[in-house]
C-alpha cells in the first residue's frame, strides 16, 4: 500500500556499504524505520544527504503493518531550514530536541496533531525572531500536554515549590528531592501561563529549569534515556 505522508527525521544509521536505515517521525503513520537502498552511492536517486536529522520531508512510502523495515518510494524536501542544519546555537536545541523526541515517542502510534505540533516547532527553532531558549521551553512544556503528563496550573500567587513526581506546585518543598525551588518553579509558572514577566533571567536558573524539564519526562515516562547532548546545549546557549 502505498501512502502520501510528511515525516521528520529523527535518525540515520550507515546499513552496509551502501545503504541506510532512517527512524521517522511521520503524520498519517506515526514512528516508523526505513531502509534507503545505495543511499550512499555517489549517484543515488534517493541520496544520503536528503535524510539528515531534523530535516521535513514529503514522502511517499510503501506500508506493511507487518514489516519492521518499511521501503521510501519518493522523498522531497518539504522545508527548507536557513539556519537550523547549520549554525551552532540553532543546531545544537534542535539536536537536544530530537533525542527528547527519540527518547519520548510513543512507538507507531499514529498523533497528526503531534506531529503538526513538532513541525511547528523546528520552524520556530530556525526563526532567528524567537529567542531558543524560549522556543525550546515552550516545545518542551506543550510536548508534556501531548503525551499526557501536563503540569498543573499553579492555584494561587506567592512563591511556591514544584513536585516532580506529582507535576504540582506546592507551598513547601516535598518529601523527596524531586522538585523545583521556587524561583525556577516562578519560571516555569510563567511558561504554563503564556505570559512570562520576566525580563531577564539569571543562565543559571535557565539551566536548572531545563534539567528539572528532562528530570520531568524521565519520572513521567518509561524508558526514557536523558539527552546526552544537554552539556553542549548549556555552553552554546550559555544556560
Amino acid at each position: 500500500m502505498l501512502v502520501k505522508t510528511r515525516g521528520l527525521i529523527l535518525r540515520n544509521t550507515r546499513y552496509g556499504e551502501t545503504s541506510l536505515i532512517v527512524d521517522i517521525y511521520t503524520r498519517e503513520l506515526g514512528l516508523q524505520s526505513y531502509i534507503l537502498q545505495g543511499a550512499r552511492k555517489a549517484r543515488a536517486r534517493m541520496p544520503a544527504g536528503l535524510f539528515q536529522v531534523m530535516t521535513l520531508l514529503d514522502l511517499v512510502v510503501y506500508h506493511q503493518d507487518k514489516a519492521s523495515l518499511k521501503r521510501i518510494k519518493e522523498a522531497s524536501v518539504a522545508h527548507h531550514y536557513r539556519h537550523l542544519q547549520h549554525d551552532v546555537r540553532p543546531n545544537a536545541a534542535g539536536l537536544f530536541l530530537i533525542e527528547m523526541l527519540r527518547s519520548a515517542l510513543p512507538h507507531q502510534e499514529i498523533h497528526p496533531g503531534l506531529f503538526d505540533f513538532l513541525e511547528e516547532a523546528f520552524l520556530k527553532l530556525d526563526d532567528e525572531g524567537t529567542p531558543l531558549t524560549v522556543s525550546l521551553f515552550d516545545t518542551l512544556i506543550e510536548l508534556t500536554g501531548w503525551l499526557g503528563f501536563r503540569p498543573a496550573t499553579p492555584t494561587s500567587r506567592g512563591p511556591a515549590f514544584f513536585d516532580l513526581r506529582e507535576g504540582v506546585f506546592c507551598p513547601h518543598p516535598p518529601p523527596y528531592p524531586e522538585y523545583l525551588l521556587p524561583e525556577v518553579a516562578e519560571l516555569l509558572a510563567e511558561r504554563l501561563s503564556g505570559h512570562a514577566r520576566s525580563v531577564y533571567v539569571a543562565s543559571g536558573t535557565r539551566r536548572l529549569l531545563l534539567q528539572g524539564l528532562v528530570d520531568y519526562f524521565r519520572l513521567h515516562l518509561d524508558h526514557f534515556k536523558p539527552p546526552r547532548s544537554t552539556p553542549i546545549l548549556h555552553q552554546v546557549l550559555a544556560l
